[in-house]
């Protein structure tokens, strides 16, 4: 993606935006509740609304308040005619046509995810959970390896920009 600002408008032949696209190969789990368990990582749950975002060694995830969650799981995880598409900035993130901005505890989360991403050549995004957060509280994870496939399946991929 190229964008700079000249006297004129913008310079298609300056880039000074650095834009990461990746295709995300998706899972679903074969049945209704089931999902791996996150694993160790940084505690970072409250209960107030917004995203909460979950940091371990080796893959990164988000949990969303009740208000976001069936919108981000039809949005992320359901089954769509159109390959879906996250757009990730550091003012928001963009799930198709919906739009969640930041805030600024969000914000400095979204910052460390957009690392993670920036230097990964696959990802996989699937359900997780952990017994530290409340009963049905899923994670949407995003990984460089698959998960199990005694688990999950593959479902259509996901186009994530990260800008």
């Amino acid at each position: 993606m190229t964008t700079a600002k000249t006297a004129y408008g913008k310079d298609p032949f300056f880039d000074c935006t650095m834009t990461t696209e990746l295709n995300v190969k998706r899972y679903a789990a074969y049945y209704h509740g089931w999902c791996l368990a996150f694993g160790e990582h940084e505690l970072n749950y409250e209960e107030e609304p917004g995203i909460h975002w979950v940091f371990g060694p080796s893959q990164v995830g988000f949990v969303v308040d009740d208000e976001l969650k069936k919108r981000l799981f039809k949005e992320l995880l359901g089954q769509q005619v159109e390959v879906p598409e996250i757009r990730l900035a550091p003012e928001g993130m963009t799930f198709n046509e919906f739009e969640h901005p930041f805030s600024e505890k969000e914000r400095r989360g979204a910052e460390k995810i957009r690392e993670f991403i920036r230097v990964q050549k696959e990802l996989h995004m699937f359900l997780t959970s952990h017994f530290c957060y409340p009963p049905r509280t899923r994670i949407i994870t995003l990984a460089p390896k698959k998960p199990p496939i005694i688990l999950y399946k593959e479902i259509e991929p996901l186009r994530l920009r990260v800008v």
